[in-house]
């Protein structure tokens, strides 16, 4: 019985943050948030490269009329997150004035509390945040969290395995950036 308990949450906890993630809605809003992932030097990796695609889909369609990019700095002298991503998408036509870069967080609690205080400080207050599917059930809870009325969306994604793996990771994340939020919220 209890292998058969240990198999369920195994395999279909993260399963359910994927398929959850897909049957996100976004609505219209004041900005894109669209999170970072891994890069490779100046150009982004598949996983922040799908992350950028879904978002260029949204801004072209008008849920909002800019993008903000957030992602810092992995190691010294390569560029960050932000840069990577906010380069991509001028080369695929957003005007620079329509990319906001957000460049100095280096997780996703840092992501969201960083950009939410930029759309504080801009009045925006409505985000559809772009992410990967098994991370969207935490980005947004962090940007609940965080006060901002945000909706999600998440690029499909066929590797069905490497999704399962970052999914299964989620269990711990949740609760490390629910003591993150409370220790930086603590220090201001």
């Amino acid at each position: 019985m209890w292998a058969a308990l240990a198999a369920a949450v195994f395999i279909g906890f993260p399963l359910g943050l994927n398929m959850r993630g897909v049957l996100y809605r976004p609505r219209p809003a004041d900005v894109l948030l669209i999170l970072g992932a891994k890069t490779k030097g100046t150009e982004p990796g598949a996983a922040l490269r799908a992350r950028l695609e879904a978002g260029l889909d949204l801004y072209r369609r008008g849920y909002a009329p800019r993008i903000l990019v957030s992602g810092g700095q992995r190691r010294p002298g390569v560029p960050s997150e932000a840069d990577v991503m906010a380069d991509y998408l001028r080369v695929r036509g957003v005007p620079p004035r329509g990319v906001i870069l957000e460049d100095l967080s280096s997780d996703t609690v840092e992501n969201i509390l960083f950009s939410s205080r930029l759309m504080k400080i801009h009045g925006w207050r409505r985000a559809v945040v772009v992410t990967s599917a098994y991370h969207l059930p935490r980005a947004l809870w962090l940007a609940r969290l965080a006060g901002l009325d945000a909706s999600g969306y998440a690029p499909a994604t066929a590797d069905v395995l490497g999704t399962w793996m970052y999914a299964l990771r989620e269990i711990p994340a949740f609760w490390r950036s629910y003591q993150k939020w409370k220790w930086l919220q603590g220090r201001e």
